[in-house]
């Protein structure tokens, strides 16, 4: 059974997923190849998401927001089963996968290392 604390570590994920949106509208420019810019963006939109499920929520937990994007990945591992043919379909879909990977682990770091209990 999973332990209810009052959760303070939420302000330390605000923080660094917005530290990662900041840093990564820094890592784009306009020389970059058009792709680039867009898998740049992609991330951006998957941190505005993960802030807005954030704000929408305020009670949530970090471990319930880690679960909650854990799922989003299963969900795109789900397309690609899907939609193997569709070269444009996988492209985005990996792209998504990756952003929230990334987003994945900068909420498990900036949790305090987020592990389930049993």
């Amino acid at each position: 059974m999973q332990r209810v604390i009052p959760d303070t570590r939420l302000k330390d994920v605000r923080t660094r997923l917005l530290e990662e949106v900041k840093a990564t509208k820094k890592r784009s420019n306009p020389v970059h190849h058009p792709l680039f810019k867009l898998t740049m963006q992609n991330k951006i939109d998957h941190a505005n998401r993960i802030l807005l499920v954030m704000d929408k929520y305020p009670k949530i937990t970090v471990e319930e927001l880690f679960y909650w994007i854990a799922c989003r990945i299963e969900g795109e591992k789900f397309v690609v089963k899907s939609y193997r043919w569709s070269v444009p379909m996988l492209q985005e879909t990996y792209d998504n996968r990756d952003s929230l990977e990334r987003l994945k682990y900068l909420v498990w770091d900036a949790g305090g290392k987020v592990q389930w209990e049993d």
